[in-house]
């Protein structure tokens, strides 16, 4: 679970962090810079980032919503993870 909030926290904040870069290689790094800066399109980007990090997330993990969910359990030595066993 903390691997998706960091993940987001990060595409949310990529469009600041590319803008500062921006800001840094045009070397108008200043405080009027950040006064003046596109905020809404920012932050819009940002959500925009993360939308579409949570359906990429989404398609990505290949976890089945029809099945019997099997928590994780030793089997022997070994740690078996949590899973959906399909029905």
């Amino acid at each position: 679970m903390i691997r998706v909030i960091i993940t987001q926290v990060i595409l949310f904040l990529l469009p600041f962090i590319l803008y500062a870069a921006y800001l840094f290689l045009t070397r108008k790094i200043n405080k009027r810079a950040w006064i003046d800066a596109p905020r809404y399109w920012l932050v819009l980007a940002g959500v925009v980032f993360c939308l579409v990090g949570f359906i990429v997330m989404s398609l990505v993990n290949n976890n089945s919503l029809n099945g019997t969910y099997v928590p994780a359990h030793f089997d022997g030595d070994k740690v078996v993870p949590g899973q959906i066993m399909s029905e």
